[in-house]
C-alpha cells in the first residue's frame, strides 16, 4: 500500500510539473507551434539558430520546437485534449471563438510587464481584446487590394517603361493611374485584358481572378460588397447581431460578378478556385489581376518563377458610389489556456530572438535583417511589412532595414501602403469563416449558372447563416 501510495505520488507530481511547463531538470518547457517543418531548411535553419541564443541567454527555458499551422478542424481537438501548443497563430476571425471555448488565455498582465501595451498598434490591439482584456499580440496585419501583372498589362498597351529605369510603371507620364481605381473601371480594364489578350496573341488570359472555394470566395466577396456599400453583419434594433448577407448592396456586388463572368468573359472559366490559384494564374500569366493581401506577394515568385519587377499592388478599387475599404486581416500569436505567466513570459520574450517583437536590441535587428537575408536569397520581392509596433525606435529601425533591403520599383506599390490605414477595415465580427464558406457556394452558383438569381441566392445564405450560427450570438 505504502508503495503504491508513493507512485501515485510521484505520478502527481510529474503531472504537476509537466502542467505549469517544467521539466525534469527544472526548465521551463515552452512549446512553439509556428516552428518550420525541417524541409523548409532556411527557415529551419532560422529558428534552430534563435532557439539555440535564447536558451544560451534563458537557462531556464527549454523551447521545444512543435510544427503546427491552425485549422479549425485540428486545432480544436488539439485544445479540448489540452494538447495545443504554449504559444501558436492563428487568423484575426478566429479569437472571440478560441475564448469563448476557454482554449487561449489572456496576456494583460505579462504585456504590460515587458512594457509593451503602449507600443501596440492601438487599431490591432483593440481586435484582440476582450472585456478590456489582452488575449494575443499580432505577428502582423495585411490588407487586401489588387494584384498587377505588369508584363499582361503591358503586352495590352496600358502600363510601359515611361521613365526608362528597366521596369514597367503604373502611372502614365502625366502621373494618370494605369491601373483601375474604380469596380466600373476594374471591369472595363479587366475585359479589354481578356480580350485584346486573345485577339492579339491567341491566349486565353483572365482579366481578373475571383476566388470562390476554401472559404476564400465569401473572404474576397465581403469586401467587394463593402465597397459596394454593403454590410454583412448588423445590429437590430434591440441591440441583437443578425445577418445581413442579403443587403441590397451585397447583391448589387454578386450581380458584378456574374456580369464579369457571362457578359464580359473576364474570369477565369474554373468555378472553383482557393487561394492557391490566384497566384498559380498570375505567377504563369493565365491572369493579369487578383485579389490578395500585401503578405502573399512572394508566392507567384517563389512558387512560378515570376518576375518580381512584373509585380505591382494597388489599393482595392472605389465602389459605384465612392465606398472604399480594404479588408484588413493578420496573424496573431495567442497562448494556450493551460500555459503559466512564467511560460506566456519566456514565449514573449522569445518573439524579441524572431523580431517579432516592438524590441529594438541586438538580437533582434539582427533576427530582422537575416530574415530578409533570407528572403532576399530565395528572389522574394521585399516589401514594407505592416507591423503592430508603433513605438518610435522600432519604427526607425524597420525603416533603416527597409531602405537596406526593398528590392522594387515601390512606386508600384506604394499607394497601397498610402490608402491602407485611412481604409482598413476589420472582418464581420462573428462567424467569419463559417459565413466565408456559405457565401463560396453562392459565388459558386453564379460562377456556374448565367440565370443564377443573385437576389434569392443571398437571401436564401442569409436564412442559413442566421439559423445556424447567428442566433447563437447573442444567447
Amino acid at each position: 500500500m505504502k508503495k503504491y501510495f508513493a507512485v501515485s505520488m510521484l505520478a502527481l507530481a510529474t503531472f504537476l510539473l509537466a502542467a505549469c511547463g517544467r521539466v525534469d531538470d527544472g526548465r521551463i518547457r515552452i512549446t512553439v507551434g509556428m516552428w518550420p517543418q525541417p524541409y523548409l531548411a532556411e527557415n529551419h535553419a532560422m529558428f534552430e539558430e534563435w532557439k539555440r541564443l535564447f536558451e544560451e541567454d534563458y537557462p531556464e527555458y527549454e523551447i521545444v520546437p512543435q510544427p503546427y499551422t491552425y485549422s479549425v478542424d485540428t486545432f480544436f481537438p488539439m485544445a479540448q485534449a489540452g494538447t495545443q501548443p504554449t504559444i501558436f497563430q492563428t487568423w484575426f476571425t478566429e479569437p472571440e471563438k478560441l475564448i469563448r471555448n476557454n482554449f487561449v488565455r489572456e496576456i494583460t498582465d505579462q504585456i504590460a510587464e515587458l512594457g509593451w501595451d503602449e507600443h501596440l498598434d492601438p487599431y490591432m490591439r483593440d481586435t484582440l481584446t476582450f472585456d478590456g482584456k489582452l488575449y494575443g499580440i499580432p505577428r502582423d496585419g495585411y490588407g487586401l487590394g489588387l494584384v498587377l501583372n505588369l508584363e499582361i498589362f503591358a503586352m495590352v498597351g496600358l502600363v510601359d517603361d515611361w521613365d526608362g529605369d528597366g521596369t514597367y510603371n503604373i502611372y502614365d507620364p502625366e502621373g494618370t493611374p494605369r491601373y483601375p481605381t474604380t469596380f466600373d473601371e476594374l471591369a472595363d480594364m479587366a475585359e479589354h485584358i481578356s480580350n485584346t489578350m486573345d485577339e492579339l496573341y491567341e491566349q486565353n488570359v483572365a482579366g481578373l481572378v475571383i476566388l470562390s472555394s476554401n472559404n476564400t470566395g465569401g473572404w474576397q466577396f465581403s469586401n467587394i460588397a463593402w465597397n459596394f456599400g454593403a454590410t454583412l453583419q448588423k445590429q437590430d434594433d434591440h441591440g441583437n447581431w443578425v445577418a445581413n448577407l442579403d443587403d441590397p448592396a451585397a447583391i448589387a456586388a454578386l450581380e458584378w460578378i456574374k456580369e464579369m463572368r457571362w457578359e464580359r468573359e473576364a474570369l477565369p472559366a474554373s468555378s472553383s478556385l482557393s487561394y492557391g490559384d490566384w497566384y498559380n494564374y498570375i505567377g504563369t500569366n493565365r491572369a493579369a489581376m487578383a485579389i490578395a493581401g500585401n503578405d502573399a506577394l512572394s508566392l507567384p515568385v517563389t512558387n512560378f518563377g515570376m518576375d518580381r519587377d512584373n509585380l505591382a499592388f494597388v489599393p482595392m478599387p472605389a465602389g459605384p458610389n465612392g465606398d472604399q475599404h480594404a479588408l484588413f486581416g493578420g496573424t496573431p500569436y495567442m497562448f494556450s489556456a493551460h500555459a503559466s505567466d512564467e511560460q506566456v513570459l519566456g514565449a514573449l520574450k522569445f518573439l524579441e530572438y524572431m523580431g517579432r517583437s516592438p524590441e529594438t536590441s541586438e538580437i533582434a535587428e539582427q533576427s530582422l535583417r537575416v530574415g530578409r537575408i533570407t528572403a532576399e536569397a530565395k528572389g522574394m520581392p521585399i516589401l514594407p511589412e505592416i507591423t503592430p509596433w508603433i513605438n518610435e525606435e522600432y519604427v526607425e529601425l524597420i525603416e533603416r532595414i527597409d531602405q537596406q533591403f526593398i528590392n522594387v520599383n515601390m512606386t508600384n506599390f506604394q499607394a497601397f501602403y498610402d490608402t491602407l490605414f485611412t481604409i482598413r477595415r476589420n472582418e464581420e465580427p462573428y462567424h467569419s469563416q463559417e459565413m466565408y464558406e456559405i457565401l463560396d457556394s453562392v459565388i459558386q452558383q453564379v460562377l456556374t449558372n448565367r440565370n443564377a438569381n443573385p437576389s434569392a441566392l443571398l437571401s436564401s445564405a442569409n436564412n442559413t447563416f442566421q439559423t445556424q450560427y447567428m442566433n447563437n450570438v447573442n444567447d
